[in-house]
């Protein structure tokens, strides 16, 4: 524990040197793709800080055995759980066959809802905890409770069982919501890549069935179209998570009975969007996923959905789980929580 809290210390350091030091550590040259150059901290954690043993980058999943892929993402999370400077209580909650982590910050206002944010991980990978480190940087400077619920993953248990769970979950936390410390009642939905998806499916569906609609959603480089043919072309060298780790988790979470056009499993392919909440959709310039996010935001806006969309250029698909790690991710998820504020129809927090 000593040494891995000492490896942690050390990383943290490395990650204040400037910018050309940290890339002549990474090898010397400047990773740019499509007129963006990756941020130079996660150049840095890629190809040194976070390597194994052997120098290869930790946090894969294709071509691994599941098993030792979820070890590594477990221990990411544990390491990198808190960001620093973020002010929050976390408890483990639950009731009525729901359960998760509820963070609350010190400071909670009073006209925002409660986010119920599906958490990262492909559908297949961690639970509540690998979101742990962005939703309390999120619920600090937004000023808002934040819930990371459990849901049954794959292989295990594929495709509907996630979006069986979801349901489930936003009832419970609609009946919660001033519980779980939301002085409105009201709550939201989000996710990260498949949690993301989920977020985007639940609101299309409770708009079908005549439900109330959450305050608002925010779609986290979401993964909305699963049979997006852009993914099996995407570049295999990104990290931490590239176009090969995304087939791999989709052949796991969607399995082999599925149509990947099925708009239940990629809700980018819905056709009718009206009626949508308003939403945040954020995506990275190193993110195979980023041309579904804007084109879901641009489809949004045409169907009268206040929508806001941000791409932050300089940082890789996943920059969220290393936010209590890396300063450009940090500044991203605080610029991800001003935007939301916005939306919700208040300042920024100091």
């Amino acid at each position: 524990m000593q040494t891995q809290s000492l490896t942690t210390f050390l990383l943290r350091t490395a990650l204040t040197l400037p910018a050309p030091v940290l890339r002549l550590l990474s090898g010397g040259a400047i990773v740019y793709e499509q007129g963006r150059t990756l941020d130079p901290e996660f150049q840095f954690l890629w190809r040194t800080g976070l390597s194994d043993r052997n120098g290869r980058p930790r946090l894969g999943v294709a071509g691994r055995p599941l098993d030792e892929a979820r070890a590594d993402w477990r221990e990411m999370a544990a390491r990198f759980a808190t960001a620093p400077g973020a002010r929050v209580q976390v408890d483990a909650v639950g009731s009525a066959g729901v359960s998760g982590l509820l963070i609350r910050p010190l400071h909670i206002d009073d006209d925002m809802p409660l986010m119920v944010f599906f958490h990262q991980g492909g559908g297949v990978l961690g639970g509540p905890e690998l979101s742990r480190a962005f939703g309390g940087l999120f619920a600090f400077a937004a000023r808002c409770p934040v819930f990371l619920p459990h849901y049954r993953l794959a292989p295990d248990h594929r495709f509907p069982a996630a979006l069986e769970d979801a349901h489930r979950i936003a009832d419970w936390a609609q009946t919660n919501a001033f519980t779980l410390g939301a002085p409105s009642g009201r709550v939201a939905l989000g996710g990260a890549l498949t949690g993301a998806g989920l977020a985007a499916r639940l609101c299309l569906e409770l708009k079908r069935d005549l439900k109330p609609q959450p305050a608002g959603q925010l779609l986290l480089t979401p993964l909305l179209d699963l049979g997006d043919p852009g993914l099996r072309d995407a570049d295999k060298g990104l990290w931490p998570l590239n176009g090969a780790d995304l087939n791999e988790m989709i052949a796991n979470y969607a399995g082999g009975g599925h149509d990947l056009s099925d708009p239940r499993l990629s809700p980018g392919r819905e056709k009718l969007l009206g009626g949508q909440p308003r939403g945040l959709i954020a995506s990275a310039g190193f993110d195979p996923t980023a041309a579904q996010a804007e084109d879901y935001a641009r489809r949004l806006r045409r169907a009268g959905c206040e929508t806001v969309y941000r791409r932050y250029d300089s940082l890789p698909l996943g920059f969220e789980l290393l936010c209590g790690l890396a300063g450009s991710a940090r500044a991203a998820t605080l610029d991800i929580a001003g935007l939301w504020r916005g939306l919700m129809g208040l300042p920024r927090s100091a």
